[in-house]
């Protein structure tokens, strides 16, 4: 038995880990000419050329691993029924469940793998590909500053107003703060611009005019503050980065605090932002789910095993996007929860391959 399920680990990972390698040159080369006229049009050096290229390889290797996978296990039960090699299994008593146990585990560590890769090389390397872009291109103001800000959190009775945020300063200009007490009184601070600082975990306000009124309305003091560190702001700068970029590009710790906040602060941005966590999070149970459904195939391919194999696979693969694509776009809008938007294509494909495993069986 330990023969056979080295047999068996060994033929679905070299066959997927050939493919996932070979898939992954053809997308960095879709990438590179799909850009070519970019770098074209900003004279961009060669050797950027080549690192943006390679900076495109961990993304191009999450998105191919999954139906690589499937079609390893595609073809490696299609191969072990087309040379009767299943019947000299079948015959030395063991059960074909225990031929699916290690295709199942490899799925797992493949999955488990993605989702690591994931966190610590494909994130770094998309950011990094990112700002190089932003650099050679235009030059002007990285991805992750923001314009015209605006937050708000009722739990804490407060709301925030900034025109404009500099990621790599970590520096808000032109800040209005708003508080407001159980009094009646309300509290504004506008300062010329508030800096995050690392050591104390708050914001610096600096140049400020703080207005406070009483609790009839009828008189407003005002001071002037050269500097002082705002203990009730509680947001951390990667909440007033540009909303336009994934959430996968923060920490996972961070992104899901910033979901859980985003929730209160802008509701509108929630669903989008909420969705995209769950996608990030989840998104290694692709190639769980599209091995199983290839073992639950039933496999009477004798001849052409190689073609049917890959059309098999790109067939799967196909319906799982693109109802991935629909339930994505459905959760983002709010029409969903966010979590289904990524859950759904996994239960729509399994229900799928199990009727047509029943039906091809019967």
């Amino acid at each position: 038995m330990k023969i056979l399920r080295r047999y068996i680990v060994f033929s679905i990972l070299s066959v997927g880990l050939l493919v996932t390698l070979f898939a992954s040159v053809m997308m960095m080369g879709v990438d590179l000419f799909r850009n070519l006229d970019t770098y074209v049009s900003y004279n961009v050096s060669s050797s950027d050329v080549v690192r943006l290229t390679f900076l495109y390889l961990p993304e191009s290797i999450l998105f191919t691993i999954g139906p690589s996978f499937l079609f390893s296990v595609t073809y490696f039960l299609s191969m072990l029924h087309a040379n009767n090699e299943i019947i000299a299994v079948l015959n030395s008593t063991i059960n074909y469940r225990k031929v699916l146990i290690p295709i199942i585990a490899c799925g797992i560590a493949v999955s488990l793998f993605w989702f690591g890769f994931n966190e610590r090389v494909g994130l770094p390397c998309s950011s990094q590909k990112e700002k190089l872009k932003e650099a050679v291109t235009t030059g002007e103001s990285g991805p992750d500053d923001n314009y015209r800000i605006a937050l708000s959190d009722m739990t804490q009775s407060y709301m925030v107003y900034a025109s404009r945020y500099v990621n790599s300063t970590q520096t808000l200009y032109n800040v209005t703060f708003i508080r407001s007490f159980s009094d009646n009184v309300i509290e504004r601070t506008d300062a010329r611009r508030a800096v995050w600082n690392d050591e104390k975990q708050m914001w610096e306000f600096q140049d400020a005019k703080v207005y406070k009124s009483s609790p009839d309305g009828s008189m407003l003091n005002t001071e002037v503050i050269s500097s002082y560190y705002e203990e009730h702001l509680g947001l951390e700068p990667d909440m007033f980065k540009n909303l336009s970029n994934d959430i996968s590009k923060m920490p996972l710790g961070i992104a899901k605090a910033y979901v859980n906040r985003m929730k209160y602060l802008n509701p509108e941005q929630y669903a989008e932002m909420a969705s995209s966590y769950y996608e990030r999070v989840l998104g290694g149970l692709t190639v769980l789910v599209l091995v199983i459904i290839a073992c639950t195939m039933n496999y009477r391919f004798k001849k052409n095993i190689l073609f049917f194999s890959l059309v098999f696979s790109v067939a799967v693969a196909v319906v799982y996007y693109v109802v991935r694509m629909m339930t994505m776009m459905m959760s983002r809008q709010g029409i969903i929860a966010p979590y289904l938007g990524t859950l759904i294509p996994f239960i729509v494909v399994l229900i799928l391959s199990g009727v047509a495993a029943y039906l091809t069986r019967n």
